[in-house]
């Protein structure tokens, strides 16, 4: 992939054994595949407190659960590599879900965290979407999260919401060069939440720009205007009526708009999706570059 900023070259898959985290992981190792990359599978066994009485009398279980986790692991990895050729390594870690995560993606130089969004592990029940919105937030690389309903591989068809905020423009080369890397046609839609017509013009004329940069680097792609107040639903909705494979998006919106990091409109595309939703952080760098070339 042409842009050295978003490189794939090793693909985490928190694995919990449940039906969406098998899923999550034919996403990744459809891409693996493609990318040439290798992945690594990690599951959590979420840590109990070993200063209790309650913690101590388990404390043995913990190890013979992290030894069978981890054969399970090493069969999974043995026949991707058998039938695909992929590279894939794995391990069992215990601690607290999300920040394991995040912290083994950062430990291992991953370039994407691939991972469901609903699914029960092994040992006990969580809160799958909780701990997604948490690794989303926190991760420097992109998440891309997979719910139940996302059983088609491969992204064809990439929905590239931009609304009007300083660091929406920064999502663009990432999509892009998915696009590149899958064949993929490339919708960028304008989400419209303003009434002053000067405003609105100035919108219409950042949107065009992203499309002439995306046919500037020969990536097909068309554009779509939808009016609304709640971005999130109107990104959602879009990406089902336009048969979307991807929805790709920006992790932090105005702080005007959200009052928190993780703002509204991503942590209800990333908790309700049914598309798959790519999660990009903005450059804390330079928050006004929008990143697309001019």
């Amino acid at each position: 992939m042409e842009n050295k900023d978003f490189e794939i070259k090793k693909i985490l898959i928190p694995y919990d054994f449940s039906e969406t985290a098998a899923l999550s992981l034919e996403h990744a190792v459809f891409m693996a595949k493609l990318l040439r990359a290798e992945m690594m599978l990690l599951h959590i066994l979420e840590s109990v407190s070993f200063t209790s009485a309650l913690g101590a009398a388990f404390g043995g279980v913990d190890k013979k659960i992290e030894t069978e986790s981890n054969e399970k692991l090493s069969k999974i990895a043995q026949d991707i590599h058998a039938k695909n050729g992929i590279t894939t390594t794995y391990k069992t870690e215990v601690g607290r879900i999300y920040k394991t995560i995040v912290s083994t993606a950062e430990k291992e130089n991953a370039d994407v965290i691939i991972m469901g969004t609903h699914g029960v592990s092994g040992y006990k029940r969580f809160n799958v979407g909780t701990n997604t919105s948490k690794v989303v937030e926190e991760a420097s690389c992109p998440v891309i999260s997979v719910q139940e309903h996302a059983k088609r591989l491969g992204f064809k068809r990439i929905v590239l919401p931009i609304d009007d905020t300083a660091a929406s423009r920064q999502k663009v080369n990432f999509a892009m060069e998915l696009a590149k890397a899958y064949g993929s046609h490339i919708i960028v839609v304008g989400l419209m939440n303003m009434s002053n017509e000067d405003i609105k013009r100035r919108f219409t004329i950042k949107v065009e720009q992203v499309d002439e940069w995306l046919t500037k680097h020969e990536v097909s792609c068309e554009t779509k205007y939808i009016n609304g107040d709640n971005l999130a639903k109107m990104t959602m909705t879009v990406a089902e009526e336009l048969d979307g494979d991807l929805i790709v998006i920006m992790t932090e919106q105005e702080p005007s708009i959200t009052g928190f990091f993780l703002g509204t409109y991503a942590t209800q595309v990333v908790n309700h999706s049914k598309v798959p939703v790519m999660c990009v952080h903005p450059k804390a760098s330079d928050p006004n570059n929008i990143s697309v070339g001019y």
